[in-house]
């Protein structure tokens, strides 16, 4: 029996066609996950969080280091400290150069403020951190996260070897354009060449 050359270019034609659309699935899961775990990495706390920042933070600072900078020599922003730009009130905390002063030297004035004032200054914060919460949307709870990631690192897993096989099927049937993305994941590829 004679095979029809037509009929077995078209029966290619179309695997080849199903397959890429097979792959461009996959690789979009891939980067569903990928924007999944970057946001997980990078997306604002919850106030609870905020809230322990803002502990641990006032705890950090309220210590004698704020006072030893009157231990030296240089000069707080060409002026004593109490003479700085600094302006402190229940609902703001404010001080030039981003809560530095410099001069001869650098001195972090929110270790004074905060060794001087910790029980206003730490609800004042909590207070503007409440109001921000409004306007910012926040990702899961900071312990939730490495949990979160894991599970969908494990997932992409899963559909990078289903990529890396399908890869290696077309190349096996001749199929033309199943190439490997640039930053596909190296161990499955050498896991694949091993097997």
């Amino acid at each position: 029996m004679m095979i029809d050359a037509s009929k077995l270019k078209n029966a290619l034609k179309k695997s080849s066609v199903e397959a890429q659309k097979k792959l461009n699935e996959i690789r979009n899961e891939i980067q569903k996950i990928d924007d999944e775990v970057h946001w997980l990495d990078s997306s604002p706390l919850p106030l609870s969080d905020a809230f322990e920042n803002i502990d641990n933070f006032i705890e950090k600072k309220s210590n004698n280091e704020g006072i030893k900078h009157f231990f030296y020599e240089h000069k707080l922003g060409g002026e004593n400290f109490f003479g700085a730009k600094t302006v402190f009130g229940h609902a703001s905390l404010r001080a030039h150069e981003h809560g530095m002063v410099t001069g001869s030297g650098l001195t972090d004035i929110s270790k004074i403020i905060c060794s001087l004032f910790a029980s206003t200054v730490q609800p004042a914060l909590k207070q503007i951190a409440t109001q921000a919460a409004k306007d910012i949307e926040s990702g899961p709870p900071l312990n939730e996260r490495p949990q979160l990631i894991a599970d969908l690192l494990k997932k992409q897993f899963a559909f990078e070897v289903e990529e890396e096989q399908l890869i290696c099927t077309a190349e096996e049937l001749g199929l033309n354009g199943f190439y490997r993305r640039a930053d596909c994941n190296p161990e499955i590829v050498l896991m694949k060449e091993e097997a």
